[in-house]
């Protein structure tokens, strides 16, 4: 079955680091078909594998005042 979120291309857009750029699809690693549900998108740490972005901390939720 064809990935949802790639619409089966294997490539997404991100906007990490502030401008748009094409990625592998990390929901179906760039295959396009979609992989098995036990599969976590965000074990890499995103799209593009960098681990930790520049607003994750190790803090709870975010609270607005």
């Amino acid at each position: 079955m064809p990935c949802s979120a790639c619409r089966g291309t294997g490539r997404v857009i991100s906007n990490l680091g502030g401008a748009p750029h094409e990625v592998p699809c990390p929901w179906c690693e760039g295959g396009g078909r979609r992989l098995p549900p036990s599969h976590d998108a965000q074990a890499r740490g995103g799209a593009e594998g960098g681990g930790r972005g520049p607003g994750d901390d190790d803090g709870g939720p975010d609270l607005a005042a």
